[in-house]
């Protein structure tokens, strides 16, 4: 074991752990195995944070009330503003599902629950499925396609902006307001580069204000999810202004940027695994647990989950400050051997009881509903489209973006679609 401590503390650095470096972007697994072999909990001396990486201790983390998402905490969080001097940004954030106390963040849950209820989610299955199918026709009967290019960066924020109810003219806008809102919320980015994603979202949520003013107005606010959340009552407390608009910024956050990933990366470990690809076409009423197998499978977070200690807590033995950030290393617990039997590879009947795909207690992923609905049309139009599709020169000449602040993102998946020797077969 490498752990070096310092009364009593466990720590780590850089060099045994650097989740910006291109070997483990490449190839993260062994250091996954490493770190729930040697280190399952750790303060890294180099990123100033805690990392929690075995399954167990990650699922007791999410699931204590003493770790908050609320980055206010954090020790090295901004002054706080006067109320004069906020603007948008902090407003939305001062009403946040991450930042709201527990009672807050049930009454907001509860409000929002006929948003999510099955006759608006009817309709946002048939808008997400039309734009899946129109990017796969796009694509059409070509032998080659580039998976990143073709449906990763087309898809996801489109689908988020259809879901909330942005028409298609104002794509630019929310396309902008959507990555801003990303990268404000990153605690691992610089200071200054934060504060520019806060200057680039304030047009965003200019338009939102306008545009729920605009549905208030109305004689009915609309039956999409926009105009359920202004709907939504119970007795007579409704969502204000404030309270949809930072439901619009969590969901984004959950589903609009991993979803770039969460395309490119199915698609991967469905062709990594033909045994697997062959057992769906013949089975698919293994959908939803194959998209949750690859999902765990292909856990392409670098810092997945943040946390910060509202007190002095000693957690598994280790003393953790009031302030102190944990990184939640949920992509190290999705390989977790003590969890998960052979978790390198994929096994989409593997029993995923107790998995934490989606994270786990009160904060239970809000984009859930989504992601899901996204995968499974996406797996469903392609496997229907390409059934002999494979992985081109055996690894899709996979490339990935070293830089990205969050994600091993593939920017480069070149699949071979079959249809040319399909063809000559029929």
């Amino acid at each position: 074991m490498n752990t070096s401590t310092q009364s009593g503390r466990a720590e780590i650095d850089g060099r045994i752990f650097n989740p910006f470096s291109r070997d483990f972007i490449r190839n993260p697994d062994p250091v996954w195995q490493m770190l729930l072999r040697d280190h399952p909990i750790a303060w890294h001396k180099d990123l100033q944070m805690w990392f929690v990486n075995s399954h167990a201790l990650c699922e007791r983390m999410l699931k204590d009330n003493r770790f908050t998402p609320n980055y206010r905490v954090w020790e090295h969080a901004p002054a706080p503003k006067p109320d004069t001097e906020k603007n948008d940004f902090d407003l939305m954030t001062d009403h946040s599902l991450f930042m709201v106390t527990p009672a807050e963040h049930l009454r907001l849950r509860k409000l929002t629950l006929p948003a999510f209820g099955r006759p608006v989610m009817h309709k946002i299955d048939a808008t997400i499925r039309s734009l899946i199918v129109e990017a796969f026709d796009a694509i059409g009967s070509a032998e080659a396609f580039d998976v990143y290019t073709c449906l990763s960066t087309k898809l996801p924020t489109r689908a988020v902006a259809r879901m909330v109810g942005v028409p298609e003219k104002d794509d630019a806008i929310f396309h902008k307001f959507s990555n801003s809102c990303v990268l404000a919320t990153r605690i691992n980015l610089p200071p200054r580069q934060r504060d520019q994603a806060i200057q680039d979202s304030l047009e965003g949520f200019a338009y939102f204000k306008q545009e729920i003013a605009r549905r208030r107005a109305l004689p009915h606010p609309g039956e999409d999810f926009l105009g359920s959340l202004i709907s939504a009552k119970d007795g007579d407390d409704s969502l204000s202004d404030w309270d949809i608009i930072a439901v619009i910024s969590a969901l984004i956050t959950a589903g609009s940027d991993t979803a770039t990933d969460l395309y490119s990366y199915l698609i991967y470990a469905l062709l990594r695994h033909p045994d697997q690809y062959e057992l769906l076409k013949k089975k698919p009423e293994l959908m939803e647990n194959a998209i949750l197998e690859m999902l765990r499978w292909s856990a392409f977070g670098k810092l997945p989950f943040f946390r910060f200690a509202a007190e002095d807590i000693e957690f598994d033995g280790q003393p953790i400050r009031k302030g102190q950030a944990i990184c939640v290393n949920l992509t190290a617990a999705w390989h977790d051997p003590a969890k998960w039997v052979q978790p390198n590879e994929v096994q989409i009947t593997r029993n995923l009881d107790g998995h934490l795909i989606f994270g786990a207690g009160a904060h239970f992923c809000i984009g859930t509903y989504l992601a899901r609905t996204q995968a499974a049309i996406t797996l469903q139009e392609f496997m229907r489209r390409f059934p002999n599709a494979t992985l081109s020169n055996g690894d899709g000449d996979v490339e990935y973006d070293y830089q990205h602040h969050n994600a091993r993102r593939i920017v480069r998946l070149n699949v071979q679609t079959g249809l040319q020797a399909l063809r000559k077969a029929s």
